[in-house]
């Protein structure tokens, strides 16, 4: 274990960084109006936080042995956007900031959010059963469609088993004009289901949340890309996010490039339809939009405060409890489209968020409300993910604990 993990011990993340908003608030007089509050999240950081981030992810893809990353943070004194490395290695194209990405699972905590917003108007409960919003034809082929919650598929509880995601990906590399769809994913891992009885166990299942884009179909009474669009990119100010249906991402992007095994052989899975993962992993955004929603999300701009408090309690079932030598326990889990880690109380490290891994590419999407501070990157590698964490994210925790 290095230095740096003996101080941030590592951990497979998926948690979040976001903040809240520091307002200098005007002096005001008897006859004068109010000054204009002045939000000091959007300066940038001092030159040498920014030269010392700098250093830290150019040098940390470098030992982690990925091409490139895009990163965003955002403190209550400063926001910094930067990247280091190549977007793509065939042609060689340098990485920038705000680049677009596959942000694959960090989609699942969007959908937890829709389905939020949904329950705070009134039009669905959580206990739903999900028979009672499920088209007929799919909710008679689930096993225990009737005691299965609206709950239970956002915090992976429900039983429902998952799809084969690689096979799914090579299919559509032998014929890339031709897109799995997402019913066929679905279809899946309804049929190798059930796992268990409801709520007696803990599987992560994509499937589930493909069945929450129906349920949100229903509830809302347009698609769900369109409710997406609607009430959470546009109230977010996330202008450079859209729900990917093509196979090409527009604009300059992070190239999805990877290693095959344990060998040197690059394969691209850029240009491949991601229909399959809809409401699971089918979101292209930038590291910058990411922060945006988070904060939006934080700030009780998308959902009610009680909703928010929900999303952030995990489960009983996904709880793992990692002892920390000298120092106590790790405490991780899942909510309701978000994960939580909680270090002991000597850290001052408490880790909201999701991670997003599709081949090729990995995304790191954190609240840290200690610090108030969110953090959002992404790589162009999911085969080397472990080394991204020690080598990029863990530096960065650790330096900004120091600031």
């Amino acid at each position: 274990m290095s230095e740096l993990n003996k101080t941030f011990p590592f951990v497979i993340v998926v948690c979040i960084l976001l903040g809240g908003i520091i307002l200098s608030a005007g002096c005001t007089q008897q006859s004068a109006s109010t000054a204009k509050p002045v939000d000091t999240r959007y300066n940038p950081p001092p030159p040498a936080v920014s030269t010392d981030l700098q250093g830290i992810i150019s040098s940390g893809i470098t030992k982690a042995g990925v091409p490139g990353i895009q990163i965003a943070i955002s403190t209550p004194q400063w926001t910094w956007n930067s990247a280091a490395g190549n977007s793509s290695l065939s042609p060689a194209i340098p990485a920038q900031p705000d680049m677009r990405f596959v942000i694959a699972s960090v989609t699942k905590s969007f959908t937890g959010v829709a389905i939020a917003k949904l329950v705070d108007d009134g039009k669905l409960s959580l206990d739903d059963p999900i028979n009672r919003w499920l088209p007929e034809d799919v909710a008679k082929k689930i096993p225990n469609s009737s005691a299965i919650t609206v709950r239970q598929l956002l915090d992976h509880t429900s039983g429902i088993a998952d799809y084969d995601e690689m096979g799914i990906i090579d299919t559509e590399l032998e014929s890339p004009d031709a897109p799995v769809s997402y019913q066929t994913a679905m279809w899946q891992g309804i049929s190798a289901s059930p796992l268990y009885p409801p709520g007696a166990g803990y599987t992560y299942s994509n499937v589930n949340y493909i069945l929450l884009t129906l349920v949100i179909d229903k509830a809302a009474g347009v698609p769900y890309e369109d409710y997406m669009t609607r009430n959470i990119f546009v109230p977010a100010g996330m202008n450079d996010t859209f729900i990917h249906r093509t196979n090409q991402i527009p604009g300059p992007h992070m190239e999805c490039i990877d290693t095959i095994g344990n060998t040197s052989t690059m394969k691209d899975y850029t240009n491949v339809y991601i229909q399959f993962d809809r409401g699971a992993g089918d979101i292209v955004s930038t590291a910058a939009d990411l922060n945006r929603f988070h904060h939006a999300l934080q700030t009780g701009q998308l959902i009610s405060r009680q909703s928010l408090a929900r999303m952030q309690e995990p489960a009983p079932q996904s709880i793992v409890v990692t002892p920390i030598p000298g120092s106590g326990n790790l405490t991780s889990g899942s909510g309701l489209g978000y994960s939580i880690m909680r270090y002991p109380p000597s850290y001052n490290l408490t880790l909201y968020g999701h991670q997003g891994g599709y081949p090729g590419s990995s995304t790191f999407w954190f609240y840290w409300p200690e610090k108030d501070t969110y953090i959002s990157f992404n790589v162009n590698s999911m085969m080397k993910e472990a080394g991204v964490q020690e080598n990029i994210f863990n530096p960065v925790l650790v330096y900004l604990s120091k600031k």
